[in-house]
């Protein structure tokens, strides 16, 4: 029995396996995002402890500086754009009626873009000079 060779329309004869390393948009987003998130997470973990104990004005001292701030809405805006991303993955593979599939998408993105406005505000309320 012979076996004919795999013909891809990218690279050719023969190469069945072969990859062109790029991805889909979507998955590039998603490993960017987490490169993005590890020494944001690390940061933000560190401001958050650096002011448990602390005064409520202290804290918003704190808070007040650029880039704790800057860090901490950087971060929460990286985490609601992965999630989203995510989640709409999970929505695309398991929800199998269309109808539904485009509410919950639409539910999806604007839950991550009120997530990440209400926690912005949130930051930007305290960090505020009174």
């Amino acid at each position: 029995m012979s076996r004919s060779a795999f013909e891809s329309g990218r690279t050719g004869k023969g190469s069945a396996f072969a990859s062109d390393h790029s991805g889909s948009v979507h998955a590039v987003a998603m490993r960017h995002s987490a490169k993005a998130l590890a020494p944001l997470g690390l940061l933000s973990i560190w401001f958050i402890v650096g002011l448990v104990g602390k005064p409520y004005e202290a804290a918003r001292a704190e808070l007040g500086r650029p880039f704790p701030a800057i860090v901490l809405i950087a971060f929460i805006a990286i985490v609601a754009y992965h999630a989203r991303l995510g989640v709409e993955t999970i929505i695309e593979d398991y929800v199998h009626d269309e109808g539904l599939k485009a509410k919950a998408l639409l539910v999806n993105k604007w839950l991550a873009i009120a997530i990440g406005a209400v926690w912005t505000l949130s930051i930007l309320i305290i960090a505020a000079p009174r």
